[in-house]
């Protein structure tokens, strides 16, 4: 029965290749037609649910009036259909049982550790043994990017080689120690130097554990285990930030219904901000990340002490503060943060190349509705803020609530490079679940790296996300990627390489050039959409 279901896919595989090089519309017919065939032959094989849904779908096309379907109306008529197939083809590739555990993971909440190395083959190893333990895993071979990483995307533990060539692993704890320290980042040691000199060595620059090479996998999982788990106690007893000063995000559900509760009581007003520091990244890209946590630590410190009595201050993420603001109306509330944002403009910040100047954008809004939950709030000031930020910075704006919602601003461009047509259907569809009304993207589908590159939307200033296979005709995903980091904006591209299992040398080839992360496939969109979540908050 097997071959006799792997021929179906195929044959569906081939006729969908088909209708997406159409330029033209479908008739009712020939989908009507399609549909009926694959209701019968998939029931007979054993693909029960492809042959519901393809009576579902029949059951639609009937209630209709016939019709010539546009190529994005029967691409959305068939997306779960697409989807189902794509299941079925990953079905294929991975033995029943591994993809049983696939299935059981939850990718929402996985910590996240970050692996540097200059062992590529070690990388892959032990990423994917962490990743089978319901773990996400960064992997790089370059220092550089393990540092940006380490500050963007605040990692729950970090692994680290001594011997790395480009620069030794003892300075890149040297640079890092202060961060470890204060947010407390678990941090394990891995060398085939495990002499008592470098072991000290490696403790006294805050290592929390020393392991010698070759690892024994199960025990570096449990030592990671138990230094995870220590981690999150820590961070459910502590609320503050560490940096900053500012409360983080662990108590701010909490505070905000506190908040409007007792704005309800008193029928008083309750506004919120949400701020970003301008040009952030230009300043940890010239200056240095010490200067980006002195900057940032100002900013908050400046902010509480011009702030109301009664407001609070979050560190949201990165650059990015929310200010609760009792007993303030979207009036009040937009005129203390331009107080506020005309004083912080006449601060100066040193540097090794001498005093800078900054200033930061906002989004105000007065919560004038309750029942909507909190998350509606924060994007309609999330809008805002970045309605100021195209407006060219260093404003505030006040949100206009209308029953007709703003057009939301388009933050992150997504290219998904793919030669299989099915394939670029699923991972358009995964991104836009990734995001779900969080973030605002323009997703855009290449069959091939040349076109990708000969369309001027590549060009704009926005940071974009690009989803790339490694095997295509013309000009494979390797190429693709090695003329992307020679772009000379290229520090605004974020990239996320798919291979096969059995393309060990695409895995090094994309991890030496730079590649922010890769899937083999099959993969699972579950997990997919987690990690797309997870680079994008340090792009954005």
């Amino acid at each position: 029965m097997t071959k006799y279901r792997d021929a179906l896919l195929a044959n569906i595989h081939k006729q969908l290749e088909v209708w997406f090089d159409l330029d033209g519309p479908l008739s009712h017919e020939e989908l009507y037609r399609f549909l009926h065939s694959l209701k019968g032959t998939s029931g007979t094989i054993g693909l029960t649910d492809m042959s519901l849904l393809s009576q579902t779908l029949l059951d639609k096309l009937e209630a209709m009036p016939p019709k010539e379907w546009q190529p994005n109306e029967w691409r959305e008529f068939l997306l779960a259909f697409i989807s189902l197939c794509y299941e079925h083809r990953s079905q294929q590739e991975l033995n029943l049982e591994d993809l049983g555990q696939t299935r059981e993971k939850s990718y929402e909440n996985q910590p996240l550790v970050l692996i540097l190395d200059d062992d590529v083959t070690l990388l892959m190893y032990v990423k994917e043994y962490l990743e089978k333990r319901n773990w996400s895993v960064i992997a790089t071979v370059h220092p550089h990017k393990a540092l940006d990483y380490f500050h963007d995307m605040k990692p729950d533990c970090l692994i680290l080689d001594l011997n790395i060539p480009e620069t030794g692993g003892f300075q890149v704890m040297q640079t890092l120690s202060e961060k470890i320290r204060k947010q407390y980042v678990p941090t394990t040691v891995i060398s085939v130097d495990c002499t008592r000199d470098t072991r000290l060595r490696a403790y006294r620059l805050g290592a929390d554990d020393v392991m010698c090479k070759p690892l024994d996998m199960e025990e570096l999982a449990v030592r990671l285990e138990r230094q995870l788990y220590r981690k999150h106690w820590m961070n459910r007893i502590l609320f503050l930030d560490e940096l900053t000063g500012a409360y983080n995000r662990n108590s701010l559900l909490d505070t905000y219904q506190r908040l409007l509760g007792e704005a309800r009581r008193s029928d008083a007003p309750l506004s919120l901000a949400f701020l970003d520091i301008d040009h952030f990244k230009k300043v940890n890209d010239t200056y240095g990340h010490l200067v980006g946590d002195d900057v940032l630590s100002r900013f908050a410190s400046f902010i509480q002490s011009s702030a109301d009595k009664h407001d609070i201050l979050f560190r949201y993420g990165g650059e990015e503060f929310l200010l609760l603001m009792p007993k303030a109306s979207a009036k009040e509330a937009r005129l203390r943060m331009q107080q506020m944002l005309d004083a912080f403009c006449r601060l100066t910040f040193d540097s090794a190349s001498g005093p800078f100047s900054l200033s930061f954008s906002a989004g105000v809004v007065q919560v004038t509705d309750g029942e909507k939950p909190f998350p509606y709030w924060l994007e309609v000031a999330d809008n805002s803020l970045y309605r100021a930020k195209n407006l060219g910075r260093c404003r505030i704006e006040e949100a206009v609530l209308s029953e007709k919602a703003e057009s939301p601003q388009i933050k992150l461009k997504v290219a998904i490079i793919d030669d299989d047509a099915l394939i670029r259907t699923v991972l358009a569809e995964s991104v836009k679940d990734s995001f779900d009304g969080w973030i605002h993207a323009d997703i855009q589908e290449f069959r091939d790296g040349e076109s990708f590159f000969q369309n001027d939307w590549h060009r704009g200033p926005e940071p974009y996300l690009v989803i790339l296979d490694g095997i295509m005709p013309i000009m494979d995903g390797l190429e693709v990627l090695q003329r992307i980091r020679a772009l000379p904006n290229t520090k605004r591209y974020t990239v996320i390489m798919l291979t096969g299992r059995t393309e060990e040398h695409d895995i090094v080839g994309a991890l030496q050039l730079g590649a922010d992360d890769y899937m083999t496939k099959p993969f699972s969109t579950k997990e997919l959409e987690a990690r797309i979540r997870r680079l994008v908050k340090r792009m954005v």
